[in-house]
């Protein structure tokens, strides 16, 4: 029965409103053996009433409950309860685009003996949402290049960034099971947001073999309720400071080559730069700021550097724009 079966893990909270479109999605999917772990994370909205209705009618959904910790305590929950050889997360307010999705994704994974297969996603916008062309980023979640070659983690992830065709969502990849098991790969438990980050480096830089497809097979929408859309607080700046942390921390070990090491170095210039964005933006108090002075430092030198950086990959134009006004919506 777990021979090729297949896992999908959902994190659920207060998703009432874009839960049946979710589960409907997968429940007319091509591909017949598989699980769906549904994890409810103390939602108060009628979310678990959803899930239960939907359980009755389909044996492959499964229930987890648990208080409320967070989206990646949440997956990590699930992932616990899951059986498949591949594992699939997705949000439980976008979609699935087609109905034979995840039916030719397992296909290449198994044909190509692959730890992480990406493909890409279309981005519908509710009517009425006001979310500015930089949170949504709809061009980062379709790829323009061939990267169609079976090649490592490492390797991808470094030519994604140079390509600036990188991006973190884990709905955008599906996974070998017992890789993410024998590397230890999981989502971090703390309670902050862009935790996708860290965990797809760490798939990235783990896995053996990979590769891409050009298949827009997932719908992700942007909505009020979106993190993308939401007012920024505290918990994103954590969210940022803990990724910029974690690559920190990862850039101290000695065995990375000369392009694993410029990929995140870019990426820790990119979560610098979003906690001094958020930290303009967020009220603090003295021991918060305090804390973060020496990340808030921006020394002529970094800034000269940065300049550099921009106009080599989005241009003059871009770059001047960028210095007498800042980061633009």
């Amino acid at each position: 029965m777990f021979s090729n079966m297949l896992s999908v893990v959902i994190p659920v909270y207060n998703s009432a409103q874009y839960l049946r479109a979710c589960l409907d999605s997968l429940l007319m999917q091509s591909i017949r053996n598989m699980e769906i772990i549904c994890v409810d994370d103390g939602s108060t909205d009628g979310s678990n009433e959803i899930l239960s209705e939907y359980a009755a009618r389909d044996f492959r959904l499964k229930i987890v409950v648990q208080q409320n910790a967070g989206q990646g305590a949440a997956r990590n929950r699930g992932m616990a309860q899951t059986h498949g050889e591949y594992v699939y997360f997705m949000d439980a307010d976008d979609e699935l685009a087609m109905p034979n999705a995840l039916e030719r994704l397992v296909a290449v994974v198994d044909a190509d003996h692959l730890d992480a297969l990406f493909f890409d996603a279309e981005t519908r916008i509710d009517e009425g949402v006001a979310a500015s062309p930089s949170a949504v980023n709809v061009e980062n979640y379709i790829r323009r290049r061939d990267y169609s070659s079976v090649v490592t983690g490492w390797e991808l992830l470094s030519v994604f960034i140079k390509n600036r065709e990188y991006t973190v969502s884990p709905y955008l990849v599906l996974l070998r099971r017992r890789f993410l098991d024998e590397n230890a790969i999981r989502f971090p438990d703390e309670r902050i947001f862009y935790e996708d980050n860290i965990f797809m480096t760490r798939v990235l830089l783990a896995a053996k073999r990979t590769s891409h497809r050009p298949w827009r097979l997932y719908m992700r929408k942007i909505h009020a309720n979106s993190t993308t859309t939401s007012e920024p607080t505290m918990r994103h700046l954590h969210g940022y400071l803990a990724c910029y942390r974690d690559v920190c921390d990862l850039l101290s070990r000695d065995f990375w080559n000369r392009a694993v090491r410029n990929a995140l170095r870019a990426r820790r210039r990119i979560y610098k730069l979003n906690v001094r964005r958020l930290a303009e933006k967020v009220e603090m108090d003295d021991d918060a700021r305090k804390e973060l002075a020496p990340i808030l430092r921006y020394p002529f030198g970094e800034r000269v550097a940065n300049a550099f950086h921009c106009l080599s990959e989005r241009g003059l134009f871009f770059t001047i724009r960028r210095i007498l006004f800042g980061r633009q919506p």
